[in-house]
């Protein structure tokens, strides 16, 4: 029988940690490839809440005359679904319609683009504007999904051509639920003034005529492809190489403590307050509101090579231990 002992000892410690850090490395590979197969880091996750409220009958201007809002918004809708790419998980939540299905007219999950459309053209305007709750029951959906699936873009896309009739309501769970990492775009319809969302969101946009509209509408669903695709990998092995394991091992606790339950009254406490991430808020930022946290979506190869880079360190130091025992 071969003795392979020597041979074992004579491996410089830093080798052997090497192999044992790889080992770890592939391993975490193979588990993260179960969440690839789920979903793909590139994909884009959008809910929009359309307001299908009485307003919506009003009519706006267009190239051809003047159409009620919600025929605009639907015409807009349907050209932009049905551009959509294979893949992107889409919703669409009704502030009145839909109320068997908890407002959703088209549930989140991956897009049935024909199926999609014609529950578009379907939606009819009638009711009020409970947008605070509405925009709480999308957010949870959105925080839902992110719990079991951590990549991609996630968004929600709020279309309304008026001020909530829950004001208190949204008032109440707005500022956690632009701290949750989901970015949260507003698209106001043929108003006279700024919505109250327009600084408070991390994108407001004004549509005054149905090609401002669809204008909005384009620019909001190539802004989700475009975050969904970027690669950082690069850029984010440089943020943490050579960082002592404390930090890393903080950053990681941090990174998997992702905020992912229901909405809550009161935003949870991160902890700290990052004073560049104050200085650098959207204007009109209040101060000691909440600032808009950066989408989870863009962070996930960070993520992944933090897990990495921490479990190496982690196992090479018990090994490092149990040598000099």
């Amino acid at each position: 029988m071969i003795d392979r002992t020597a041979f074992r000892r004579s491996l410089p410690k830093c080798v052997r940690f090497t192999v044992v850090g790889l080992g770890i490395a592939c391993l975490a590979g193979l588990a993260l490839a179960g969440l690839a197969t789920t979903t793909n880091a590139s994909e884009s996750i959008v809910v929009v809440l359309l307001d299908d409220s009485g307003s919506m009958k009003t009519e706006m201007r267009t190239n051809s005359g003047n159409e009620p809002r919600m025929s605009v918004a639907k015409n807009a809708l349907t050209r932009v679904v049905g551009q959509l790419p294979e893949g992107t998980k889409f919703g669409l939540l009704l502030m009145n319609g839909a109320r068997a299905n908890q407002g959703w007219l088209i549930p989140l999950a991956s897009l049935d683009r024909a199926s999609a459309l014609a529950r578009i053209d379907q939606v009819r305007a009638e009711g009020g504007t409970p947008l605070g709750q509405s925009m709480k029951t999308a957010m949870d959906e959105l925080l839902a999904l992110r719990s079991k699936v951590p990549y991609g873009d996630y968004r929600l896309l709020v279309v309304t051509d008026g001020e909530a009739t829950d004001k208190e309501v949204l008032e109440r769970y707005l500022p956690d639920m632009v701290s949750r990492g989901v970015v949260v775009d507003v698209i106001g319809v043929d108003m006279r003034s700024e919505h109250s969302l327009a600084k408070r969101t991390h994108s407001y946009r004004k549509a005054n005529d149905a090609a401002s509209f669809e204008k909005a509408l384009t620019e909001i669903f190539a802004e989700s492809a475009s975050s969904g695709s970027n690669d950082d990998g690069a850029a984010d092995f440089d943020r943490i190489a050579g960082l002592p394991d404390e930090f890393a091992t903080e950053s990681l606790k941090a990174l998997t403590m992702a905020q992912n339950g229901e909405i809550a009254e009161e935003r949870p406490n991160v902890g700290f307050t990052d004073q560049d991430s104050v200085a650098n808020a959207p204007t009109g930022t209040a101060p000691g509101s909440s600032v808009p946290a950066e989408p989870k979506g863009k962070s996930s190869s960070f993520f992944v090579l933090v897990i990495l880079v921490v479990m190496t360190a982690i196992l090479s130091r018990f090994f490092m231990s149990k040598r000099r025992r």
